[in-house]
């Protein structure tokens, strides 16, 4: 029997596992999806390229001191944000967009060189190879009394897991729409993880690499804002890696979850016609990635595909209670009472969950 299950290999899973590698015990993490990283996803856009983000992007040093002290003390490189005073403005399908200065618009953002999947890789190399299982999806949740059983699908095959504390570090409507608990979780706490919104769940990113940075050559500096009622993408950013070793543009599709879907097999095209009206001809040849967030089923639910009115309110204090006499614990970035929704949120509560199951342990030895 295990002594800590951990479910989602996501930042929040990695996380808690990392802390809990050197303080003993049996302790294992199981992913549905055949990768790590959940909504990490840092992919090359052509042979041989430089891995580029297609989940979350930036970390802001002002504001989030746990995801950057993390990325320091891995030991992994950062830079900041190509940024500058110009955003163009397409506000009318068929016109030539307008340049405005309102400023450097991402804050003093950071990026980690190589993409932010090096995060959760980072953090995966300290696990032993029984300590981390891809592929299982989890079915069920029992409550034993004295432990709790996981029941997975790994293939076609059930697999039971028997610990005696388990972390489900996975977004709390995900777990609701297809995970059983035994006993059933009160109506109330149901209710509450069906109203809280997955972070970036229903959205949806591209990405196109060029050879060369041509926008910065035209004077500008990658960003832009499309407001027409038939724009495709609704900004754009420069997110090519640095020092350069990718020029890329990226974007976020302004398109509706069911319209994207509909429009699957040319939304390439679509993209494509889009950085060519805002950026010129020389983006004509680009052949763009897209990540569909709302089809990922690991990720989003059907709710997800409403989008909310703005950032969701997270860290609702029953998620972040221990259920089933401490044997039970909620994580990911949606159940953080401080940056929830970013990777920030994911580290604080992976360091919530660690010092909850210290505690735990300490009780357990004095009595």
């Amino acid at each position: 029997m295990l002594d800590t299950a951990i479910v989602g290999a996501g930042l929040c899973g990695l996380a808690l596992a990392h802390g809990l590698k050197g303080r003993g015990g049996r302790m294992a993490v199981y992913e549905a999806r055949n990768r790590i990283g959940g909504r990490i996803l840092s992919q090359a856009t052509q042979p041989g390229g430089t891995p580029l983000d297609l989940g979350p992007t930036w970390y802001w040093p002002n504001s989030q001191p746990r995801i950057t002290r993390l990325v320091a003390d891995l030991g992994l490189e950062s830079f900041l944000q190509q940024d500058g005073e110009e955003v163009l403005h397409l506000k009318a399908a068929g016109e030539a967009p307008v340049p405005l200065k309102p400023g450097p618009i991402h804050d003093g953002a950071r990026r980690v060189s190589g993409g932010m999947a090096r995060v959760v890789h980072a953090l995966a190399q300290t696990l032993g190879p029984d300590e981390l299982q891809l592929e299982h999806v989890l079915k069920a949740v029992v409550n034993q009394g004295d432990h709790v059983e996981l029941h997975f699908l790994h293939g076609y095959e059930p697999r039971i897991v028997r610990a005696r504390q388990v972390v489900l570090a996975v977004p709390p409507r995900v777990l609701e729409e297809g995970v059983q608990f035994t006993p059933a979780l009160d109506g109330r706490m149901r209710s509450l993880m069906r109203a809280t919104p997955t972070w970036m769940a229903g959205s949806a990113k591209a990405l196109a690499s060029f050879e060369h940075p041509f926008w910065q050559e035209d004077g500008h500096t990658g960003n832009a804002f499309v407001t027409h009622a038939q724009a495709v993408l609704s900004e754009t950013f420069d997110a090519g890696d640095a020092p350069r070793h990718q020029a890329a543009l990226g974007g976020f599709l302004a398109l509706a979850p069911a319209l994207r879907e509909s429009f699957r097999s040319g939304l390439p095209m679509l993209v494509r016609s889009q950085l060519t009206q805002i950026f010129g001809t020389a983006a004509e040849g680009c052949s763009p990635l897209i990540q569909d967030w709302a089809s990922e089923c690991y990720t989003a639910t059907p709710l997800d595909h409403t989008l909310p009115d703005g950032h969701p309110e997270y860290g609702q204090r029953p998620l972040r209670l221990a259920h089933w006499n401490d044997k039970l614990y909620f994580g990911s970035s949606e159940t953080a009472a401080y940056g929830g929704g970013y990777m920030e949120g994911a580290l604080e509560a992976a360091g919530r969950i660690l010092h909850e199951l210290a505690l735990d342990r300490a009780l357990m030895e004095l009595t």
